[in-house]
C-alpha cells in the first residue's frame, strides 16, 4: 500500500477551482480508507466547502462509495473507489443523468448482492 494520504484541503481547492465554471461536479478518488474513514473524509470535505453531505450510497462490499455534497450554487458528487492507491482521479463537470446512472449501478449492485445471498441461503 502506498504511503500517500488523500488530502481533503487539496481536493476542496480543486473543487472550488472547477466550481467557478460549473455548478454540478463529480470528484472521483481512489482510496484504501475504511468505510468509516471515507464517511469522515466526506464530512471534512463538506466543512471545507461550507456545504453539507445530503446523500450517500455504497456497494455492500464498500468498493464504491458515493457522497452528494451541496451548498447554494454547488453540487459535488464524490465517488470513492477502493484501491491500494490514494489519489484524486478527477474533478470535472457532470450531468444529472450521469449521476443518476452511477447511483442506479450502485443500487442495482446492492439489490444483486442481497439476491445472491438469499439464493445461496436457499441452496
Amino acid at each position: 500500500m502506498m504511503a500517500t494520504i488523500l488530502d481533503a484541503k487539496g481536493l476542496a481547492k480543486q473543487i472550488e477551482k472547477a466550481a467557478k465554471k460549473e455548478k454540478l461536479l463529480i470528484s472521483i478518488v481512489k482510496s484504501a480508507m475504511s468505510r468509516a474513514k471515507v464517511v469522515k473524509f466526506s464530512d471534512e470535505l463538506a466543512v471545507l466547502l461550507k456545504a453539507k453531505v445530503v446523500r450517500t450510497g455504497y456497494t455492500p462490499n464498500s468498493d464504491i462509495s458515493l457522497f452528494e455534497i451541496r451548498r447554494k450554487g454547488l453540487a459535488v458528487v464524490m465517488l470513492v473507489i477502493r484501491s491500494d492507491e490514494e489519489k484524486i482521479v478527477a474533478v470535472e463537470a457532470t450531468t444529472d443523468l450521469e449521476v443518476a446512472e452511477i447511483e442506479s449501478n450502485i443500487y442495482s449492485s446492492n439489490i444483486n448482492d442481497v439476491y445472491v445471498r438469499l439464493v445461496s441461503d436457499i441452496f
